[in-house]
């Protein structure tokens, strides 16, 4: 855990020094819709001069920037506003008095005695209040997914109804009597979060850092149960600094680097580890983000390229070895595709993935590969049933496997 400290310490201090902008030509670069390195009259002017005129199409119009407002646009609309009801001192202080006289009046107001009033609201609004930009908000805190290739801590344009859930299988055996729970979940509490630096002098063509965050995080795939089993499983509790860099060859690059401490769901387990990521999001290439272009057909591809040096001492139920070094040489790769996304609102997807990992130190390599089609109960994606189908080997587990799954999955 000493290792672990310094670590948290040493991201919070690289952070802290980290000083870079989101520039004028970061915000022009947003209005340059074909991306030719210029901002064209036509199309790319109205867009602009639509912003111009509405501060909150302006903060909202973001995924992608079209001067129009997607579903996912007009949810964050609902979801800033929902959170304005308990979060903002100026909306309390408006809607006080009246809701005095709503419970004075046993849940009526008669309309002449309202007196509704929207000026301290409609100036805010009028002057771009920070808090109505998505971008430089407090955003998410907290997340709950299936694995952390579904999980940003900067960016929402990839929200949970894009991202396999939570999954949480029980069984039991009624002739052996005994209870199996399967948990595939991770979870992130961003700590600390700066989305839109001081603005300065940078170089699109170049790359900038235009964002950075540190977040608490665990990440638990195996099983438990009663009776006399030996069910491998595999725990990572640890903190996680991310930056966000603009520009470049992408349109954002996010650079992931943390430690964590290992063990199993019996805690018998113990070890330590250091990894580091790069993942490209540009929407122009299908990286990250889907684009919303084609009626019948969506898609985008998440790579994750990775770096993991895994310290085990007491193997416990992990599958790994006591006293043995592993060091993971490769990535994780999805393919996420949305069928017929008008008709069924985004609802309706399939996900194709793979896992391919060189460990140079055993010099072994590992591939794991999974499909599986996802149907969201809920427009916001909050839950969603699935069937998949996994084959292959687990880096975390070093165990053959093979299955098919009918899932209920959570996420948030």
């Amino acid at each position: 855990m000493t290792n672990l400290r310094l670590f948290a310490m040493l991201v919070v201090s690289l952070l802290a020094l980290s000083s870079a902008a989101a520039a004028e030509r970061a915000v022009a670069e947003r209005y340059d819709l074909n991306h030719n390195g210029y901002l064209d009259g036509g199309e790319e002017m109205h867009v602009l001069a639509l912003h111009y005129a509405s501060p909150v199409l302006r903060a909202y119009d973001v995924a992608p920037t079209d001067g129009k407002l997607s579903e996912s646009e007009i949810q964050a609309i609902y979801d800033t506003a929902e959170g304005r009801l308990t979060d903002n001192e100026s909306v309390q202080a408006t809607l006080g008095p009246l809701l005095d006289k709503l419970s004075q009046g046993n849940g009526h107001v008669p309309i002449k005695d309202a007196n509704i009033d929207f000026t301290g609201i409609d100036a805010a609004i009028a002057t771009g209040e920070d808090d109505l930009e998505p971008e430089c908000s407090v955003k998410q805190q907290v997340f709950l997914r299936r694995d952390k290739v579904d999980m940003s801590l900067y960016d929402n344009t990839l929200g949970a109804e894009q991202s396999k859930g939570a999954s949480i299988r029980v069984d039991h055996d009624y002739v052996l009597g005994q209870t199996t729970a399967t948990i595939d979940a991770a979870t992130a509490v961003v700590l600390f979060r700066n989305a839109c630096p001081d603005p300065g002098a940078q170089d699109i063509t170049e790359g900038f850092l235009a964002g950075y965050s540190l977040a608490a995080y665990s990440d638990l795939t195996g099983e438990f149960g009663t009776g006399n089993q030996d069910l491998e499983s595999n725990a990572e509790i640890g903190m996680d600094g991310q930056l966000q860099i603009q520009g470049g060859p992408f349109r954002y690059t996010y650079v992931t680097a943390g430690a964590y401490y290992l063990t199993d769901f019996h805690g018998e387990a113990s070890g330590y580890g250091f990894q580091a990521t790069v993942q490209p999001y540009d929407e122009r290439y299908h990286l990250g983000i889907a684009r919303k272009d084609n009626p019948y057909l969506s898609w985008y591809v998440t790579p994750i390229f990775r770096i993991d040096s895994v310290q085990v001492n007491e193997g416990g139920f992990t599958g790994l070895a006591d006293d043995t070094r592993y060091l993971w040489l490769g990535g994780d790769f999805e393919l996420t595709a949305f069928l017929y996304p008008e008709k069924f609102g985004h609802r309706f997807y399939a996900k194709a993935n793979a896992s391919l990992y060189w460990d140079a130190l055993g010099e072994r390599f590992v591939d794991q590969y999974g499909a599986g089609l996802f149907y969201n109960v809920d427009p916001a994606g909050n839950t969603s049933v699935s069937t998949e189908y996994v084959y292959g080997t687990d880096r975390k587990k070093l165990r053959q496997e093979e299955k098919v799954t009918l899932n209920f999955n959570v996420k948030y």
